[in-house]
């Protein structure tokens, strides 16, 4: 992900918007709940918390309806 839209995940994020991710190499999912300098706290379908850095992670887009913790 580049650096101008891990700015907007984490704005989406912070403002209690839904903005959900996927990891590169481990192909999980998951939502983000917060953000650091230059990482993704993330919240996946399995129902783990993971701390991701951004360049490792895309966008992805969902609805509340498919996604399966909500």
């Amino acid at each position: 992900m580049k650096k101008e839209r891990f700015a907007f995940v984490c704005q989406e994020a912070e403002a209690g918007n839904d903005a959900f991710v996927k990891h590169g190499s481990s192909k999980e999912e998951g939502v983000v709940l917060s953000c650091s300098t230059d990482h993704l706290v993330v919240h996946t379908a399995e129902g783990k918390d993971r701390c991701w850095d951004f360049n490792e992670c895309e966008e992805l887009s969902r609805s509340k309806d498919e996604w399966p913790w909500r």
